[in-house]
């Protein structure tokens, strides 16, 4: 039964997620009318650090701080 609700609950947080991600993209591409790329790639770096990250830290903590930032230096260097 606990695995029932584990699994429930993670199909509610990935479904939260790509709404979240959806909507966003959304309503930056009906007011941009165009397709921004640079979105998806800053996803994909964010993914990246995350992974990298947690082969290097064992800290929950540390790893929620230091994929969020090192993403959003590569964003503002990138700009």
């Amino acid at each position: 039964m606990l695995y029932l609700i584990e699994q429930c609950l993670n199909g509610i947080q990935l479904g939260m997620l790509l709404f979240l991600l959806a909507a966003g993209l959304t309503l930056i591409f009906g007011i941009m009318d165009l397709v921004n790329l640079a979105h998806g790639s800053l996803y994909m770096l964010g993914a990246y650090f995350a992974a990298t990250f947690r082969r290097r830290h064992r800290q929950l903590r540390a790893r929620a701080i230091l994929a969020p930032v090192a993403t959003l230096v590569v964003a503002w260097r990138w700009r």
